[in-house]
């Protein structure tokens, strides 16, 4: 039998978050050579709820909590932010 995971992700070119308080604050920060190694970053932590890559830099930060993301997004053109759409985890994690 095989192990399938999948991940449904809203993405969003061009914005990041931007924390003003420490309920967003990111609870990995790791490089990823592309932006599908950072979203497998993410489906491998069942507690990641959104992901943010930097391309110039290969930043990958993994967030647990996304309360009120929205207001929590700025613009940076370098920066693609990804939230995982709830209910899509397989396995559910």
């Amino acid at each position: 039998m095989q192990d399938i995971k999948s991940v449904t992700m809203t993405t969003m070119d061009g914005l990041e978050f931007q924390c003003a308080n420490s309920n967003c604050l990111p609870f990995v920060t790791t490089t990823a050579p592309s932006i599908l190694q950072c979203q497998i970053h993410c489906l491998q932590q069942p507690q990641c709820k959104a992901a943010t890559f930097q391309e110039t830099t290969y930043k990958c930060q993994l967030f647990n909590n996304t309360a009120d993301q929205n207001s929590n997004l700025q613009a940076n053109i370098q920066v693609t932010t990804m939230i995982v759409i709830s209910g899509t985890r397989i396995p559910l994690g």
